[in-house]
């Protein structure tokens, strides 16, 4: 999956990512600072969808479209957030499987 990770993300986050097979680009390092908008533009251009923990991303869905998935956790550990990641990824990996 094509991945944008958002600068709230943890580094070793992406990595973990990045490691399992998905192609990661990371804000930081190709728009650090820049506003929600700009990030949604990038997104949809590369078509990626957005890893954060910004719920403003959620809004950006019904105005512009952007996929995201916003992670709601209460712990923000990169070892347990890259594991909750993994598997909604393997899980949503399976269910388009299914659908072709």
């Amino acid at each position: 999956m094509r991945l944008l990770i958002d600068e709230n993300v943890s580094p070793e986050i992406a990595f973990s990512l990045r490691e399992s097979g998905h192609d990661i680009k990371n804000v930081s390092d190709c728009c650090k600072g820049c506003q929600d908008e700009k990030i949604a533009e990038i997104a949809i251009n590369e078509k990626r969808t957005i890893v954060t923990f910004d719920l403003d991303f959620g809004e950006l869905y019904h105005h512009l479209g952007v996929s995201s998935v916003v992670l709601r956790l209460r712990s923000r550990d990169p070892i347990i957030v890259a594991k909750h990641l993994a598997d909604f990824f393997r899980k949503t990996d399976k269910r388009s499987k299914k659908q072709t």
